[in-house]
């Protein structure tokens, strides 16, 4: 049985959030993600990259899961 993710809060100034836990690594530090990212900030972290594999899927995910807080375009 899948479990839920786990959730981290942060009130440091500059990192304060919610966080989901991604990974727990060997040394003992842990890899987050903001429960709630930017669509801007994951663009701009993936352009350009190249996705192979299940990466493909597991960025749609994230897009899908993104707060969108792009301009509207006002032609469309």
């Amino acid at each position: 049985m899948a479990s839920a993710p786990k959730r981290i809060t942060l009130r440091e100034p500059g990192v304060a959030g919610s966080y989901e836990l991604v990974e727990r690594r060997g040394d003992g530090s842990l890899l987050l993600r903001p429960e709630h990212e930017r669509l801007s900030d994951l663009l701009r972290e993936t352009e350009g990259h190249v996705f192979r594999d299940g990466e493909f899927a597991a960025h749609l995910e994230r897009v899908a899961a993104s707060d969108d807080d792009l301009p509207v375009d006002p032609s469309a």
